[in-house]
């Protein structure tokens, strides 16, 4: 995690997680009901890289 803040500016952080991190956490709050924090982090985790992997195909795809 360090290594991520030292590499990019918050504001690239920001603008490309940011996003993807909400809608992660809605969907972990609204359907996640799994009854263990660990396999619920590991969901929401898990939805957020995908998301943010979606993302960043977009984002090339529109770019070019």
């Amino acid at each position: 995690m360090y290594s991520l803040f030292k590499t990019f500016a918050l504001k690239d952080i920001l603008e490309r997680e940011f996003l993807p991190f909400t809608i992660a956490l809605i969907i972990a709050q609204l359907y996640f009901k799994w009854g263990s924090f660990a396999l619920e982090l590991v969901g929401f985790i898990f939805t957020w890289l995908i998301l943010g992997y979606g993302a960043q195909i977009l984002l090339n795809a529109i770019r070019k």
